[in-house]
């Protein structure tokens, strides 16, 4: 994936998060969504 379609798409989610950090449904939603993330990258690369 290249750098200039990730990067601003992970600025907006981190603003977003930052955003809404004391809202009731981001806790669970940033659980499953560094969940996502860190379970991604290893299959990733093992299979790369």
């Amino acid at each position: 994936m290249p750098a200039e379609i990730v990067g601003p798409a992970v600025d907006a989610i981190g603003e977003f998060m930052d955003a809404e950090e004391n809202r009731w449904w981001i806790r669970p939603l940033k659980v499953l969504l560094y969940i996502g993330v860190f379970s991604f990258l290893p299959i990733y690369f093992y299979f790369l």
